[in-house]
């Protein structure tokens, strides 16, 4: 896959079909993060049966976002912060690009961290100097895992090999998943977690944040991937499925592992350490064999997520600093990932989850309104964008505050998580999520007809000044 900046990718190098697409998205869902995510206290708290409910539903509303994207990048060819700026204007579209930026760094660090108290632990295994008694091997870890990413991404990341580098990874990681699962499955008391009450109808929806977060935090991604596509129809189906099948697997095990603990918690036992954690135990536990593949499934599942964000911070930055080399900006995301990682804690990342969704969900489905209910004829230039669109950056702002109200303001309590402080806010009971795109689309849809920028046509005109009458116009929904 070549760096092509800001532009169109060419028919001839659009080479990737579902299978591929869908196997890296597979393999950018094999992650730790994904795993701890899955028990947080948010999904836990309804119970085995509910928590389950909450992942499969926010994974469909969180997806379709993404395969709805996805099929846009593909009519384009453009990445997805080349497909924002007929949206937010060319000066506009500078602030989610600098939004996605931050939370790339911040994902880099989050999965550098994980990923180092991973092989912390694993150490402690094998005998080697761990924990509190070697601060150094933190830094140690961190450092290698950092070296690593980067080079991945300089190596892979315009080179026709990454293809097959990201199909071998996402079949080792699938392979080494499999063996995991089932230790996990063995050890949990699945009866006894039946039983478990889960908090009502309300209390789902508001546990579907999480999940629909995660999926969000990938929406500045996709078309980055999918404008390589074949076709539009193959962008969204290997988009929404690779993720779908992925992601969903990762938050089930983590909530079943969370939950088990709790339960040891509840009876009287030690305090339950994070789900990623009580995985490598498990596997420590079995046999020196499954020590090994689960620093394997660190290593791939840390090299290969990772490797997503530091190639579209690239793109991303792009849009901001056009000059800027892509391997300078590898090396710089990942020195900034290490240095973050090793300030983080463990309390700041449910914060960190919920503040990606009230930035991104409402940014993203105004972009997604604007080529399906907007300018539906997305497969015809969009001219020369204007500065700003002030409609488009109201509306997000709408969108983000009422996720931010309906969430008990996750963004306000992420800046305070770092000074120790917790605000009492009592979030909605239907969550955040749902409220928050239908504002935003809704609000936006309202401003795009009453203040029709100069110059803006219908796209019905804008075809019948091609040269096609208004029944040749393809839609959003159409290949080209």
């Amino acid at each position: 896959m070549e760096h092509s900046g800001l532009k169109p990718i060419a028919t001839e190098q659009r080479r990737l079909g579902s299978l591929d697409l869908g196997l890296i998205w597979f393999g950018a869902a094999i992650a730790i993060t994904e795993i701890w995510a899955g028990g947080l206290p948010g999904l836990t708290s309804v119970g085995l049966l509910g928590g389950l409910a909450a992942i499969l539903l926010g994974r469909i509303v969180g997806n379709g976002l993404m395969a709805l994207l996805a099929h846009t990048g593909a009519v384009q060819g453009l990445p997805t912060m080349a497909l924002a700026r007929p949206v937010y204007g060319r000066i506009g579209s500078l602030l989610p690009s600098f939004f996605n930026v931050l939370q790339l760094v911040g994902w880099t660090g989050f999965m550098l961290f994980v990923g180092a108290g991973y092989l912390d632990t694993l150490a402690g295994f094998c005998g080697l100097p761990s924990g509190e008694a070697a601060p150094g091997m933190r830094l140690l870890w961190v450092a290698l895992l950092a070296g690593l990413c980067v080079l991945w991404s300089c190596l892979f990341g315009s080179s026709p090999l990454w293809k097959w580098v990201e199909r071998g990874s996402g079949l080792a990681l699938f392979a080494l998943t499999l063996g995991m699962t089932f230790i996990v499955l063995r050890s949990a008391d699945l009866a006894r977690l039946l039983e478990m009450r889960s908090g009502g109808a309300l209390a789902i929806l508001a546990a579907m944040d999480l999940v629909i977060a995660m999926s969000v935090s990938w929406l500045p991604l996709v078309a980055d991937y999918s404008r390589y596509a074949r076709s539009p129809q193959s962008a969204s189906r290997g988009t929404f499925w690779g993720y779908f099948i992925g992601g969903s697997w990762m938050y089930a095990v983590g909530l079943l592992l969370a939950l088990d603990a709790s339960r040891a918690l509840v009876s009287g036992g030690p305090p339950a350490p994070s789900p990623d954690m009580i995985v490598i135990e498990l596997l420590g536990r079995t046999s020196a064999a499954w020590a090994i593949l689960a620093i394997c499934l660190v290593l791939l599942s840390t090299v290969t997520t990772t490797f997503l964000d530091i190639y579209s911070t690239s793109i991303s930055a792009q849009n901001i600093l056009p000059r800027l080399p892509v391997k300078v900006s590898h090396f710089v995301v990942g020195l900034l990932g290490a240095l973050i990682a090793l300030t983080l804690s463990v309390e700041a990342y449910e914060p960190f989850l919920l503040a990606i969704g009230s930035i991104f969900l409402p940014a993203f489905s105004i972009v997604i309104a604007h080529y399906w209910l907007v300018r539906r004829d997305c497969s015809q230039p969009a001219g020369t964008p204007p500065a700003l669109r002030w409609t488009a950056l109201l509306a997000w702002l709408l969108g983000f505050l009422v996720y931010d109200w309906a969430g008990g303001f996750p963004a306000l309590r992420f800046v305070t998580a770092f000074f120790g402080v917790n605000p009492p806010i009592r979030p909605w009971e239907t969550g955040a999520s749902l409220p928050c795109i239908l504002v935003s689309t809704a609000a936006y849809l309202l401003l795009s007809l009453l203040f029709r920028e100069p110059g803006q046509k219908p796209a019905g005109d804008l075809a019948v000044e091609n040269g096609q009458s208004r029944s040749q116009v393809p839609t959003a929904g159409q290949q080209p």
